[in-house]
């Protein structure tokens, strides 16, 4: 096979594992009653989606899996809204990606 269809064949597996990913989150998050899911606008959901898949690309997979997204309450998912910015595509800077830590591992201090 030539290397761009082998390059095509990685990017694109990629993409799914990343779509597959953020899917699996964003169920385990509507079904957690903590979360008041349906409190949420199609804009809060779409926004979630996008900084849930910027969040994969730049975490380790381990880190990932750790994480335990149905324990998330409706104020972890708006803090996480906050600090993503609202325009698409945003740069997670190191500081960003600290804070979204600190709420999906549930470590950061309560207050």
């Amino acid at each position: 096979m030539p290397r761009t269809s082998d390059d095509t064949l990685g990017r694109r597996r990629f993409q799914l594992l990343r779509q597959q990913a953020v899917e699996d989150a964003i169920e385990k998050i509507r079904h957690a009653p903590a979360a008041e899911w349906q409190s949420f606008s199609r804009t809060d959901y779409t926004r979630l989606r996008e900084i849930l898949g910027d969040l994969w690309v730049h975490l380790e997979r381990e880190k990932w899996a750790r994480y335990v997204f149905s324990r998330l309450t409706r104020q972890d998912i708006r803090d996480i809204l906050s600090l993503g910015g609202n325009a698409p595509g945003c740069t997670l800077s190191p500081d960003i990606l600290v804070g979204m830590d600190a709420i999906l591992s549930h470590s950061r201090s309560p207050g």
